[in-house]
């Protein structure tokens, strides 16, 4: 994260989008597989809340325990401080005033004063650190948040970053940015999608069929 901005479920239409709308196709197009792969990718993760919130919904969507399912979800800042925070899964208990006590108690243990995150959903997500102006390959994902990131950048950088998320995104993926947010016009192509106010943007899914040409 560029500007240090995070929180738990910071962006809520987002997060609705991703548990109504992409959680919903993904179980849909990835039916014969088994066990079901989900990878996420939480671009500018901050101090850790983005991608457990992630993890979260996923589990809640999916039932990470029953094993069909194996996720994976990755964490990237370029503050070492931030991610060893994020590692710690540490985190006062007024940063989950917002959450429901069910979400709270299913997922966190209280440790004194804060509320520590258990290893059910630690497990989940990996941490490494990278500057999103030149991001290194860690794999292709179902779906990347790289959300208030774009507003820090030159419209080059912009530019340069989403066409490489784009590359990085597996075809019919899903790319969410902050509210408000919308790509830069680029050569690379986005189906856009709209849940309520939130807009999602998809890599098609006909750049499989190019790829294997």
């Amino acid at each position: 994260m560029v500007g240090g901005e995070t929180g738990f479920f910071r962006c809520p239409a987002a997060f609705d989008s991703l548990a109504k709308v992409v959680i919903l196709e993904l179980q849909a197009r990835k039916a014969a597989e088994n066990p079901h792969n989900l990878r996420v990718w939480s671009a500018g993760c901050a101090t850790g809340e983005e991608p457990y919130s992630i993890a979260m919904s996923v589990c809640d969507a999916v039932n990470c325990s029953a094993g069909a399912w194996k996720v994976h979800i990755v964490g990237s800042d370029i503050r070492r401080h931030a991610l060893q925070a994020a590692e710690r899964g540490l985190y006062p208990q007024s940063a989950l005033r917002h959450i429901s006590r069910e979400l709270v108690q299913t997922y966190f243990a209280k440790v004194g004063q804060h509320l520590l995150v258990k290893p059910r959903l630690r497990n989940l997500v990996t941490f490494t650190p990278m500057n999103l102006v030149a991001p290194t390959y860690i794999g292709r994902f179902d779906c990347i948040f790289c959300m208030d990131v774009l507003p820090h950048f030159s419209t080059a950088q912009r530019i340069a970053l989403v066409q490489r998320l784009h590359l990085y995104l597996e075809p019919g993926g899903y790319l969410f940015l902050g509210d408000g947010e919308k790509i830069p016009a680029m050569d690379v192509t986005f189906h856009y999608h709209k849940n309520a106010d939130y807009v999602l943007y998809q890599k098609p899914l006909a750049a499989a069929a190019k790829a294997g040409r």
